[in-house]
């Protein structure tokens, strides 16, 4: 019996060891891998962009799959392929980029629309003797439209610029006539706040002025050049995750114990599936979304080129909530308040008003996305209640702005899923 006991004990203590061993070890992992991620950290984002856009390439390299043909090779032509498509897209967008001229027209026409646009709108309210509201919208809107005025005033340099644009320059027609006088009646514009009576204030008495501490550039510099170092990381993860064939993810389930082999391989092919599903998914309600914000602008009277561009950027926008739709209004409005000659296709509507068109079809197209392209498109793919995604949105803007709702949803699904996954397989085999 005592031999017993003494092996009994001699195993209750090693398991206990082998515990220690582990959680002490399991500890030392969990806190230098989180110091390392911690000073690492600015090499998270271009990993993970990295990653996905090597996760995106597999489908067109799938499709360049010849048996004759190596590996390399294959890979090799499904590059050129996007690097062709990518030529002709920028070839194309690039001609709807203005240049120097066509900005300085595009300010010039801007702040000319918005004051008569102003002075339509304030026409329109009732005396200011007469009226309570009057004043009230007029202090408002006054100091508004002198800020937006000043912020679309042009410098000396490029006024001088402006009128040898108008008398022909740099090897370019002259300028139209009519946006000449826009810019001589810009000079013109007054201000539309009320300046108040400020009693007379005594002349301070002098003090000793103390000279800032600049700041140090240095670190500035230092910042700058370790974040553009950081982001050449994601175009080579990229292209070496292209030429992968498998190896890296066997190398991985090559670690795992035989005892977990095959719940690994599950938990792998779950998240790729789910990842998959995810981007697809994305990808066709950015699609959906730019699609109809096109097809709207068109029915407006928007040229078609100009329609298009701004379908294409609010609708790859739109893969971070909201930003599609604050990119479309800023950018459609702004259109709809300098354009001329417009002739909307659905009869009925007053060219006047197309920034009130203009706003409607961005509304209706984000109750659209949300009721309809979110719930049909990705709603298999996700899978998430709404109030998740609310939330995994606005955590992901206040940890990392932009970058953080571009993330926060693809994060909550592999989280969901890995767990899910393991929780499920371990009970189906009995670990837990």
């Amino acid at each position: 019996m005592s031999n017993g006991q003494d092996f009994e004990e001699g195993q209750r203590e090693r398991k206990l060891r082998r515990r220690v061993f582990y959680l002490t070890s399991a500890t030392l992992a969990l806190i230098i891998g989180g110091f390392l991620i911690w000073k690492l950290r600015i090499l998270i984002l271009p990993i993970i962009v990295g990653g996905l856009l090597a996760f995106l390439f597999r489908p067109v390299k799938d499709r360049f799959r010849v048996r004759w043909l190596p590996h390399e090779l294959q890979v090799l032509c499904s590059f050129a392929v996007i690097g062709l498509a990518l030529f002709f897209a920028f070839n194309t967008l690039r001609k709807h980029i203005p240049d120097e001229q066509q900005k300085l027209e595009f300010k010039v026409r801007l702040k000319y629309k918005l004051n008569e646009r102003y002075r339509q709108m304030m026409a329109k309210l009732p005396e200011r003797k007469s009226n309570v509201v009057t004043p009230l919208i007029e202090d408002e809107a006054g100091p508004l439209m002198d800020k937006v005025n000043q912020a679309l005033e042009l410098s000396p340099e490029e006024r001088n610029l402006f009128l040898k644009y108008a008398a022909g320059y740099n090897g370019k027609p002259p300028t139209q006539s009519k946006f000449v006088d826009y810019f001589r009646v810009n000079q013109n514009t007054s201000e539309y706040a009320i300046p108040e009576k400020t009693p007379a204030v005594a002349e301070p008495t002098p003090s000793v002025a103390v000279a800032p501490t600049p700041a140090p550039v240095e670190e500035k510099g230092t910042s700058l050049e370790s974040k553009v170092s950081a982001w050449m990381l994601a175009p080579l993860i990229f292209i070496f995750l292209g030429f992968d064939n498998g190896q890296i993810r066997r190398f991985f389930i090559s670690l795992v114990p035989n005892r977990y082999f095959e719940l690994s391989l599950t938990v792998f092919d779950r998240l790729d599936d789910a990842i998959g599903r995810y981007l697809r998914g994305t990808l066709m309600e950015c699609f959906l979304v730019g699609l109809t914000l096109t097809l709207g602008f068109i029915l407006l009277g928007i040229p078609p080129g100009i329609a298009v561009a701004i379908g294409v950027v609010s609708g790859l926008l739109n893969a971070i909530p909201f930003l599609g739709t604050v990119i479309a209004l800023v950018i459609g409005v702004g259109y709809a308040l300098i354009a001329e000659n417009v002739t909307p296709l659905i009869p009925g509507l007053n060219p006047n008003d197309l920034a009130l068109y203009v706003l409607i079809l961005v509304v209706f197209t984000h109750v659209l996305d949300d009721l309809v392209f979110q719930p049909f498109v990705l709603g298999s793919a996700v899978n998430i209640h709404p109030l998740v995604v609310v939330i995994a949105i606005v955590a992901g803007s206040l940890i990392m702005g932009l970058w953080g709702m571009l993330f926060a949803i693809p994060t909550v699904v592999v989280v969901k899923t890995a767990v899910a996954t393991l929780f499920k397989e371990l009970k189906d085999y009995r670990i837990i």
